[in-house]
């Protein structure tokens, strides 16, 4: 590789992280769209908690499964019959690679949850109001859009909203 100085260096880049969501994710992993991509939890248990946790996916034993042309052993995994671009890195354990999505995880999920309960308690301590005026009221500058609506008349949030209010 060339590196800043400009001079060239042997090195070996490692894959470490995939930043995703669950349907980028799928893709990624080449798994079902109802599946977990790190580890065989049933469908309808997705997004319930379980004390006893559940088997981790082995890419390992896809490889050879789909080696041995065994179509049906995948689908009953929630693998897709597709050659896994990511098996044939070596020292990489797919699962590994996700990390939490700003975008779904932290904007969408957990901030949109506060918000939520802020607004809950504005409301009732009846302040709801001068918060939606002052939110108007902001003047847009770098990384911030002025908002033309009052939070809570915005139907459905997108990142960039989640993220001028945070």
């Amino acid at each position: 590789m060339v590196c800043g100085d400009g001079n060239v260096r042997l090195c070996f880049p490692k894959l470490f992280c995939w930043l995703a969501d669950h349907m980028e994710n799928a893709k990624l992993h080449g798994i079902a769209i109802n599946c977990y991509h790190s580890c065989k939890i049933p469908t309808e248990k997705l997004g319930k908690h379980s004390e006893t946790g559940y088997p981790t996916r082995s890419h390992q034993d896809y490889i050879a499964t789909y080696k041995e042309s065994d179509e049906t052993s995948l689908h009953a995994s929630g693998v897709k019959n597709i050659q896994n671009a990511l098996w044939s890195i070596p020292s990489l354990n797919p699962p590994e690679l996700v990390r939490a999505h700003i975008l779904h995880n932290i904007l969408l999920g957990v901030f949109e949850h506060l918000i939520d309960w802020i607004q809950g308690f504005l409301e009732h301590h009846d302040r709801i109001n001068a918060f939606h005026y002052v939110w108007r009221q902001l003047p847009p500058y770098s990384g911030f859009t002025a908002q033309t609506k009052a939070y809570r008349e915005v139907s459905q949030s997108s990142g960039k909203d989640m993220r001028n209010l945070s």
